[in-house]
């Protein structure tokens, strides 16, 4: 029996759970951001306000990404709103 694990892409959030963090700096994680664009806030600037996201300065250091979480939050929205 071969087993297959598909493994997280960090910049594909599709690939993610939903406890995955999408922001390192301020430790929101996937639910969090898909439940506020399900509440109607369906633009970065919304999610930042409501969550928190997005709103650190230690993206370089935090994230896997070594950048910003804002391209995948973007990709959220275009998943879920």
């Amino acid at each position: 029996m071969k087993f297959t694990i598909n493994p997280k892409i960090y910049d594909d959030v599709s690939t993610l759970s939903d406890s995955d963090l999408i922001c390192y700096c301020c430790d929101t994680d996937k639910k969090t951001i898909v439940d506020s664009i399900e509440n109607g806030n369906r633009t970065l600037k919304a999610i930042k306000e409501t969550t928190g996201a997005c709103m650190g300065d230690k993206c370089v250091t935090l994230n896997p990404n070594k950048r910003c979480c804002s391209k995948e939050i973007r990709q959220l929205i275009g998943l879920y709103a």
